[in-house]
């Protein structure tokens, strides 16, 4: 199996063709991906997903090996008579495939392919989705295999937990097969171009990614183009929309920000950062910010929520994905030059948090003064999604809504650009600008992601009371700097 090709090969050739090549080929120049919590919730989602999805089949077959072994070991379940088999595996030139879920037709004569994904029915972005089962129909084909349909399972987003899940409410099921149809020569084309070049020899040159934003850049990418420093033009806010700019750009060899010219034309929102980072000045919009905090009303509640984002639903009430809230900190100054007093709240049971942190927020919040946030979409959503779960408790949480202040708005604005900023807005960039005093260095945990693997941890996964009074406690801590951060973050902009 050494020279196969497979349907997560496949994927990475359509992501970037030398990283392709390199990952076959020459795998000792890559670097080590490191799977951080976010990533790691994606894995376990989509597993989750499968899981469940199984259960719409009571009568299958799981192939359990991998590699060779699968593709005998589903070749006997075959011979066997079985007609609905899990992770069916099949190779057909140098192409290697499983299935998530292989079904038989009776009365239409025919394989259904069923590809299980981690995502939900309403995403519309789905061009992945159908490249990969479409690769799967093609080595079924190719392995004498004829395939009728192909359908894509998903969480479906409308699904509501209510006591029990019962599958065929949390799984939707989507015929692509057009869709499939109306790919498949690119696909084969596409699938046929990888296999040439996987068997290449020499190594190719060409890496596009270096005519990419740094988030859709290859991992092969500080490889094939050392030459880019690792703080690039790559990373000018909002270059990724920017395409041809950006190719312009790196045409005329300016990948420091600092080779490109002053005058060279960039949106309002990318001149600040490229004129902060070539001159080395901080630009403050001192007329603006000052006109944009005039819009903070006392008193003022400085609020952070910390949430659970589970595939599958483990609360009554909720559906798939929902950002469950579990914490909030709680930063209030009713007065200027008042004092400043800390509420918070940390659901430690294994229960439903969603009631009994809107109730303390409703006792916590008064009516009047403004909400200062950091991304208002974000605690907006949550906040949307309480009120619709709670009609009792919806006008205070919408009312919430309505007084909402995101202090992130005057770094989205570029009425503060800082060269160490690099274009980002995020607290965890701005506050070692604003406050260097402040850090999230030394906690135990530093960041949303990390709050959420640890929470999980703490109410469903530990026994030992100690480890989970340890855990409440550095999520306390965590969440409490997030607002305290805002509480310093505006003090300095106040000042300006």
């Amino acid at each position: 199996m050494k020279r196969s090709l497979s349907k997560s090969d496949f994927l990475k050739y359509l992501q970037c063709p030398k990283y392709f090549w390199l990952w076959k080929n020459k795998p000792d120049v890559l670097e080590d991906q490191v799977v951080d919590e976010f990533a790691q919730q994606i894995i376990d989602q989509g597993n989750e997903a499968e899981a469940w999805a199984r259960k719409l089949f009571p009568e299958g077959m799981m192939v359990e090996t991998k590699q060779k072994q699968a593709i005998i070991d589903t070749q006997k379940l075959l011979e066997e008579g079985h007609k609905i088999i899990f992770q069916a595996a099949f190779e057909a030139e140098c192409f290697y495939a499983m299935v998530d879920v292989l079904t038989w037709d009776e009365a239409s004569n025919y394989w259904i392919i069923n590809e299980v994904k981690g995502t939900t029915s309403k995403e519309v972005k789905k061009e992945e989705h159908y490249a990969d089962a479409c690769f799967q129909k093609f080595i079924m084909e190719k392995s004498g295999f004829k395939v009728g349909q192909v359908n894509l399972l998903e969480l479906n987003k409308e699904f509501r937990k209510d006591g029990d899940i019962i599958p065929s409410l949390l799984i939707q099921t989507t015929d692509i097969t057009i869709n499939i149809a109306e790919i498949s020569s690119n696909i084969d084309i596409q699938m046929n171009d990888a296999k040439a070049l996987m068997l290449r020899t020499e190594e190719p040159r060409a890496c596009d990614c270096i005519y990419k934003s740094r988030s859709n850049q290859c991992p092969a990418f500080s490889y094939c183009h050392p030459q880019v420093p690792e703080y690039s033009v790559h990373d000018i806010c909002r270059i990724g929309s920017s395409k041809k700019k950006l190719r312009e750009i790196v045409d005329n060899g300016w990948l420091k920000i600092e080779d490109i010219p002053l005058e060279y034309k960039l949106s309002k929102t990318q001149q600040p950062q490229v004129h902060s980072t070539i001159t080395g000045e901080t630009s403050i919009n001192t007329k603006k910010i000052k006109a944009d905090l005039e819009k903070i009303e006392f008193p003022i509640y400085f609020l952070d929520y910390e949430t659970y984002p589970s595939a599958i639903p483990v609360f009554d009430g909720c559906f798939p994905f929902q950002q469950v809230p579990f914490q909030y900190s709680l930063h209030i100054l009713r007065e200027p030059y008042g004092d400043l007093e800390h509420q918070e709240f940390l659901h430690t049971q294994n229960s439903n948090p969603m009631r009994g942190l809107a109730e303390q927020l409703r006792n916590d919040i008064g009516d009047t003064g403004s909400v200062v946030v950091w991304n208002k979409s974000f605690e907006g959503g949550r906040n949307a999604e309480l009120a619709d779960t709670f009609p009792d408790l919806s006008e205070f949480l919408h009312g919430i809504n309505n007084r909402f202040y995101d202090l992130e708005d005057i770094f989205k604005a570029q009425y503060y650009v800082d060269k160490n900023l690099k274009g980002k807005t995020s607290i965890k960039y701005v506050l070692p600008v604003l406050c260097p005093e402040l850090t999230y260095d030394s906690l135990n945990i530093k960041n949303g992601g990390m709050a959420c693997k640890s929470w999980k941890e703490m109410i469903f996964d530990l026994e030992d009371q100690s480890e989970k009074d340890q855990i409440a406690e550095d999520l306390r801590v965590y969440c409490k700097l997030d607002t305290f951060a805002m509480v310093r973050i505006w003090d300095e902009l106040s000042k300006i």
